[in-house]
């Protein structure tokens, strides 16, 4: 829920409703979904469809490993600096990582780097 509402926030306004397709889950229930568009008002739709048979969520969740792989490495601290960089605008600010040294070099520039 809380990466959903941020993207919600990224890309709504207050004159911009967002319309979600996201793969089939039973975390999301009807009654999440209405507490996602009472929580953020921008909501006009969360469509949840078969990922394996929509494009759009299998470009996600390629994106997604990929982002995660880079960001494993920077844990493990077999990071590749250009990977990191490519990365880096696609990273929320407000993300929890537990590692200082490795958030230091992956979290988005101009939070103090």
């Amino acid at each position: 829920m809380p990466a959903i509402v941020r993207a919600i926030e990224y890309w709504g306004g207050p004159d911009r409703t967002v319309a979600i397709a996201h793969d089939r889950q039973t975390t999301l229930s009807p009654d999440r979904i209405g507490q996602l568009r009472q929580l953020t008002g921008n909501l006009a739709e969360l469509e949840l469809v078969e990922s394996f048979s929509h494009p759009r969520v299998q470009v996600a969740d390629f994106l997604a490993g990929v982002a995660r792989k880079i960001a494993s490495d920077q844990l493990n601290g077999t990071d590749d600096a250009e990977l990191t960089t490519l990365l880096r605008p696609y990273v929320d600010p407000l993300s929890i990582w537990s590692d200082d040294p490795s958030w230091h070099r992956l979290r988005p520039r101009g939070l103090g780097n």
